[in-house]
């Protein structure tokens, strides 16, 4: 198998060439109805989902302020309960039910975005395959998700939206497919994570790529002139020059090499000289968000208009030690969600990015003694510019236990009243997909527009 010759500059001159022209439409997710122009309108947008790996106890994280129902609160959660005058109170208005809302004290960066209106809550978002009442649940009548309360099972939901089923590609790998049908073999995809393999942006045709906090992976000798760096360049030439014909696993071995270290060239220059401006803690999550903020400013370099980025904070799996642990790890989210925000905003690109958190589950409401157990509909972040923020979108439930709770079904942990479908189908119109789209995009969709709006939640203007 015959090969070109592997020269470091001429390497670099050729990748560059391979960065024109991304923005053809194809056939990507099987049956998807191909509007005209394509299903998705090419501009310059990112989304950066954050994935709270674990289940957050979210009541913890936005907590009713009335004294109504925080007595209620308080009475459900027992020892596990914040305080009223500890929470960091949001400016209103109040909801439907006439609850005011707070924060837990660790936030002081979200509850300002928030009172800037850059940011705003979905209140008991889950995954769905179909609205359901309790006593469905109980009888078994309505189709609930597959592996209920699973970790594995729930994390996988989260980033496809197909709960149904067990699905390994992800809606935003299925957008890379509409919008990167073709990738050559040196572009850089579309769809960036920077938590390894993801199922979110796995598509039929399309991989993420993964980085680092400090960028993309791959060999690197420094320029200047000396015997070590001579031997090292020669040695790495040489063996990208290697000529393994008529040995299959070779071959595919060093032609995936070459294509790495081809991307990792034309990603590191691309983002060279870039700065994220702002100060960033020391945390990985503060430090990767600062990777993807240089990232979506080295868009056109990288011959991208929209990218998707994937990160994980892991560790929020709390049946024990509920409070002090994720006091912590809220102040560590917090922190760098404030950080991002005001980065973006410093270089002029705050308008085109939207960041959105999941997590596998909400909760148990009730305390396990120190902690709480695996649940389902939890509260969860979008933020950005583009947001209609200062508001809890969806229907905060009720925190009181047994009967009177429409959505408890044991312990505190509660039925969804808003899905993933919904939310999804809100940040992927902002993207620019075509409403025409959406129902095959998530096929359970149509199931949640029986309400107002059409099951749209308004995150958009």
């Amino acid at each position: 198998m015959s090969h070109p010759e592997f020269t470091r500059r001429g390497f670099l001159h050729s990748t560059g060439l391979a960065m024109a022209g991304t923005a053809a439409m194809t056939m990507g997710l099987p049956g998807l109805a191909r509007a005209s122009g394509g299903i998705i309108t090419p501009q310059r947008k990112a989304l950066v989902f954050i994935m709270l790996d674990g289940g957050n106890d979210s009541y913890n994280m936005l907590v009713p302020t009335d004294r109504t129902h925080h007595k209620q609160y308080s009475r459900t959660r027992g020892n596990l309960a914040i305080g009223r005058r500890e929470l960091l109170g949001l400016d209103g208005p109040d909801d439907a039910a006439g609850r005011s809302f707070g924060l837990h004290s660790s936030m002081p960066e979200v509850q300002k975005l928030y009172n800037r209106k850059k940011l705003a809550f979905v209140a008991n978002v889950g995954p769905l395959v179909e609205r359901l009442r309790k006593e469905q649940f109980y009888d078994g009548s309505a189709q609930l998700p597959l592996g209920l309360l699973s970790h594995a099972d729930q994390f996988k939901h989260w980033q496809t939206s197909r709960p149904d089923v067990r699905e390994n590609q992800g809606w935003f790998g299925h957008f890379a497919d509409q919008l990167q049908p073709s990738l050559s073999a040196h572009e850089i995809p579309m769809n960036i994570s920077l938590a390894g393999h993801n199922i979110q942006q796995n598509g039929a045709h399309n991989l993420p790529y993964s980085i680092k906090a400090e960028g993309s992976v791959g060999l690197y000798v420094k320029e200047e002139k000396n015997q070590l760096n001579e031997v090292l360049l020669d040695s790495f030439t040489k063996l990208m020059n290697e000529d393994y014909t008529g040995d299959p696993f070779m071959e595919t071995y060093l032609g995936l090499t070459r294509d790495a270290q081809a991307k990792h060239e034309v990603f590191r220059d691309a983002t060279k000289g870039i700065k994220a401006p702002g100060r960033f803690s020391g945390s990985d999550l503060s430090q990767q968000l600062r990777m993807v903020a240089r990232t979506i400013k080295a868009a056109d370099r990288l011959g991208l208009q929209q990218q998707t980025f994937f990160l994980r904070y892991i560790g929020w799996d709390h049946h024990d030690e509920l409070l002090n642990n994720q006091g912590y790890m809220l102040g560590v989210l917090s922190r760098a969600l404030g950080e991002f925000q005001n980065s973006l905003e410093e270089m002029g690109i705050d308008d085109r990015v939207v960041t959105f958190t999941g997590s596998d589950f909400g909760r148990t409401l009730t305390s396990n003694g120190n902690g709480t157990d695996h649940g389902w509909g939890g509260n969860t972040i979008v933020m950005g510019t583009p947001v209609q923020g200062g508001r809890v979108y969806g229907e905060y439930p009720s925190l009181g236990l047994g009967s009177d709770n429409l959505q408890d079904v044991g312990d505190g942990v509660l039925i969804p009243t808003t899905s993933t479908d919904q939310l999804y189908a809100d940040l992927s119109l902002w993207f620019g997909v075509q409403d025409s789209a959406l129902n095959t995009l998530f096929p359970n969709l149509h199931r949640f527009t029986d309400t107002a709006n059409g099951g749209r939640l308004g995150l958009f203007a």
